[in-house]
């Protein structure tokens, strides 16, 4: 067995319990004044990918959602492991196909040095290692390519760009953005799951992703997946963006930011 195994099976574990049992509500959070759901599968993944990590990563401190001790990295002087386990939640509760896994190790330095996400419902897990990125299907041991990020530059309005689908943790901004956004984008998704958005991506299904006020495990495969100055950027700042930031794009555009800036997107109210 090696890591991508691991990762295969558990994926596999997922799909099927979403194509053959109801999902089952592990607890529920409120948010900002809304509801969020925990479910069982949540905490399935989670305790494999704890398994996965003192398999593979036994040194690191792990990092996640569902153990809720993600709001002081920037003071973590160890190197971490920043899982999502369920990425999609409500998605995945009301039976839609676009949830997700992810996985990111770290070093002290907040450089990233390995990431996986895995999108079980359309057969993918992505890998970044050794400054690769690597697509294995999860059905087959011989269907693995190597892909490049290709940075492009072309026009606002021929770009479609993923959006924030949690516009309740900072509504004035996030609707502000969202309105100029569908006035100059080609078009805009909203999928609810961030890491399917990093997937689509990173494979070239999408132009961009923007986040306002998200957490560390929403969008720590970026820094694997996505290094590069201008292809993570602080929202509001123009400067690369680190695992600090809450509010961020993620771009394979290059000259995305500017014309944003432009348009008045990345003022903040």
């Amino acid at each position: 067995m090696n890591i991508i195994e691991d990762f295969k099976l558990l994926l596999n574990d997922l799909k099927e319990k979403f194509n053959s049992e109801k999902p089952i509500i592990h607890d529920k959070k409120d948010v900002h004044g809304m509801p969020e759901y925990v479910l069982e599968a949540d905490i399935f993944s989670q305790n494999h990918l704890i398994e996965i990590s003192k398999k593979y990563h036994p040194n690191y401190e792990i990092i996640s959602e569902e153990l809720n001790n993600y709001h002081n990295i920037a003071e973590n002087q160890s190197d971490i492991v920043i899982m999502d386990p369920l990425d999609g939640t409500h998605n995945y509760l009301y039976g839609l196909p676009m949830w997700g896994v992810s996985y990111t190790v770290f070093s002290k330095d907040r450089g990233a040095m390995e990431s996986y996400i895995g999108l079980p419902m359309i057969d993918i897990l992505l890998e970044y290692s050794e400054g690769e990125i690597f697509v294995h299907s999860l059905n087959s041991e011989s269907n693995t390519r190597s892909i490049k990020l290709n940075p492009t530059e072309q026009s606002l309005s021929k770009q479609m760009i993923a959006f924030d689908n949690q516009f309740y943790k900072d509504p004035i901004n996030t609707k502000k953005n969202y309105d100029i956004l569908v006035d100059n984008a080609f078009t805009t998704r909203i999928s609810g799951s961030s890491v399917f958005d990093i997937a689509m991506l990173i494979i070239g299904r999408l132009n961009a992703r923007i986040w306002h006020n998200t957490e560390a495990y929403d969008v720590a495969p970026i820094f694997a997946f996505l290094k590069g100055e201008k292809f993570t950027i602080n929202l509001y700042t123009g400067h690369r963006a680190s695992l600090k930031d809450s509010s961020i794009i993620a771009t394979t555009d290059i000259s995305l930011y500017k014309q944003l800036e432009e348009i008045g997107l990345t003022e903040k109210l």
